[in-house]
């Protein structure tokens, strides 16, 4: 009972600390982590399969970027 006012309260503060996640927030924060996440795969599948050592050493350096 005490989450539920405190975030009634919140939005209807006015202070946007206190206030939840718009649903489009959250749905953009969940796009971009797929998003990453599918990009680490793709880069892992591409180090796998590379056969140069500069190749390799540039895709480790792209996963550790994200």
């Amino acid at each position: 009972m005490n989450l539920i006012r405190r975030m009634t309260m919140g939005v209807l503060s006015g202070n946007p600390k206190d206030q939840p996640m718009h649903y489009g927030e959250v749905f953009g924060l969940w796009s971009f982590l797929l998003a990453a996440k599918g990009s680490i795969a793709g880069f892992q599948t591409n180090f796998n399969h590379a056969g140069d050592a500069d190749l390799k050493k540039l895709i480790e350096e792209a996963i550790q970027a994200l």
